[in-house]
């Protein structure tokens, strides 16, 4: 997939969910790995795992926070 693809289909996607969402979305791949590294007993790789997925799961909020959907 190009760069163009996939921001086609991420401008399909924000027709349904919100830029907050997506960021939530992306998040919850993080968790998965962040389960996977836990499970394979690399902490750093949970550690850097988890600190990101929080990290998108808060800017998400903020950024709907900042600009609802109209």
């Amino acid at each position: 997939m190009t760069d163009a693809e996939a921001k086609k289909h991420l401008r399909t996607i924000l027709g349904a969910y919100t830029h907050g969402s997506i960021l939530h979305l992306m998040a919850d791949l993080l968790r998965d790995a962040d389960e996977r590294a836990r499970r394979d007993g690399d902490d750093a790789k949970h550690r850097r795992f988890a600190e990101v997925a929080a990290t998108l799961y808060v800017v998400g909020i903020g950024i709907d926070a900042a600009c609802p959907r109209e």
